[in-house]
């Protein structure tokens, strides 16, 4: 009996404890400076418009995403910048339910809609699952310029973070994915693969242009991401664009049964002609600028420059590591769709490019300062920091059980910095638990001074609490 009795007061400490984590203030999270993302200019937006509006929950994010990796897809190969193809690996980061099927749906209408007069619309725009580097290789082998369109891209990401370090399947897909971004070019070298056993050789090709477009959740894909990610210029390939927004109406009027307007599949068979006209001549056009979006090109690359040697944290660094490339390369699409012939990069291109490059670098400088990418010691030090301001700032749940004049007199319990702790990923991701990762952060935030332990005697006898309690003395500015 005393047993039971034993078991049944654990388990009911365990719901306590779950009913405070759940009850636990969210730490604000610095503001970043994202407005609505707004339709590309010219026919760039035409397409993203038909994905959007023929949505059953319409976003222009997923619409957006959907267009320029069509666009990437067709046109990755053989329009070019200097020493670049116009290829691209887009993220779009959305919470559940607020229809990001539509990404799928409306690049699989048109595809569809072009390929009933020209059968080789297909071939740019794959939805396979590539299971190993091995394999996305003899996939560019066989088709030298496509989008992969990949669902639950965060999934994937997750899986490669418990790979890490080991040269399993997805090792070895995150290591050719990292090598292809650099080969869109038609005279770039695409490496084969060699085995002991010959016949599962891979033969190398010259250049392949191969775009990834995918969906995620913001968690699953925010705890996926690992230093080394960030910090080895894998991450520094993609562009994430975050729909923060809620699940929108339904589309009652919904273009769901009616075929992509005539200009926009004008456009893209078009395209397709003429891709597979310079492939089968081996040829290539080059994307030019005008003078001012040359200039305003430039004077990114330089912001870039400074901004790289301006930082000492390797991740944040990367993030402008190749965003100038990323901004050049969205631009040269949108200025491909609105003249493939002679194409030239505008004002109205490039401005919109970098906009959405500034975009995904304050999305990532966002999750950063709030601690949320990666399981570092600056990652546990941002998100404690972050969890102790909303403490100071917000009257706690009453089942933390802590006097209010604690709290404003700015002591904190252990007890309470270990349940909130515990549930982010920068804590319980940690290779020896989330408590050892928050005694490390609390031992380095006293040797900093930003902490000091309160005597238990004092606390006692000022607020009647029993355990360790700190005093905030000061929070760093992150």
């Amino acid at each position: 009996m005393g047993n039971l009795d034993h078991w049944k007061g654990a388990l009911a400490s365990m719901q306590q404890v779950r009913e405070m984590q759940d009850q636990a203030p969210v730490p604000p999270v610095p503001e970043a400076p994202v407005r609505p993302l707004a339709f590309p200019p010219g026919m760039a937006g035409e397409i993203a418009r038909y994905i959007h509006d023929t949505a059953i929950r319409p976003v222009p994010e997923v619409a957006i995403v959907g267009a320029l990796g069509l666009l990437a897809g067709i046109c990755g190969l053989r329009w070019k910048l200097p020493k670049s193809g116009l290829n691209l690996y887009l993220i779009l980061v959305a919470r559940s339910a607020v229809g990001k099927e539509a990404m799928h749906e409306g690049i699989s209408s048109l595809i569809n809609a072009c390929a009933r007069d020209i059968p080789t619309a297909r071939k740019f725009v794959d939805f396979s699952d590539y299971a190993s580097g091995p394999a996305l290789i003899k996939g560019c082998f066989s088709n030298r310029c496509f989008v992969n369109v990949s669902g639950e891209l965060g999934r994937r990401f997750k899986r490669l973070a418990l790979e890490e370090g080991k040269d399993g399947p997805l090792g070895t897909w995150r290591t050719q994915l990292t090598n292809l971004y650099q080969k869109s070019t038609p005279k770039s070298m695409v490496g084969g693969i060699n085995y002991s056993n010959t016949d599962n050789n891979v033969e190398s090709i010259d250049g392949a242009s191969y775009s990834l477009i995918g969906e995620t959740t913001p968690g699953t894909f925010l705890e996926s991401i690992t230093d080394s990610m960030m910090e080895d210029g894998f991450m520094s390939r993609f562009t994430v664009i975050e729909y923060e927004g809620e699940r929108p109406p339904e589309n009652e009027t919904a273009m769901v049964t009616m075929p992509p307007l005539p200009h926009v599949t004008s456009l893209l068979k078009a395209l397709i002609t003429q891709s597979d006209l310079l492939a089968a001549k081996n040829e290539d056009i080059k994307v030019l600028r005008s003078e001012s979006a040359d200039a305003k090109s430039k004077a990114f690359n330089l912001e870039c420059d400074g901004r790289i040697n301006g930082e000492t944290r390797e991740a944040r660094r990367q993030m402008w590591n190749r965003a100038a490339l990323k901004a050049q390369r969205i631009a040269a699409l949108l200025a491909v769709a609105d003249n493939h012939l002679f194409p030239s990069i505008n004002d109205d291109h490039i401005d919109w490019a970098i906009a959405l490059v500034r975009r995904d670098i304050a999305t990532f400088t966002k999750r950063l300062d709030g601690g949320d990418v990666g399981d570092s010691d600056d990652a546990r030090l941002s998100k404690l920091v972050l969890i102790l301001k909303a403490y100071l700032l917000t009257k706690v749940s009453e089942s933390y059980k802590v006097p209010d004049s604690m709290r404003q007199n700015s002591i904190v319990p252990r007890n309470y910095i270990q349940i909130t702790t515990s549930k982010y990923a920068a804590f319980y991701k940690h290779k020896l638990g989330a408590t050892r990762a928050m005694e490390e952060t609390i031992n380095s935030m006293i040797g900093n001074g930003y902490l000091m332990e309160v005597a238990k005697d004092k606390v006692v006898d000022a607020y009647g609490f029993h355990g360790k309690a700190y005093r905030v003395l000061r929070l760093p500015e992150l």
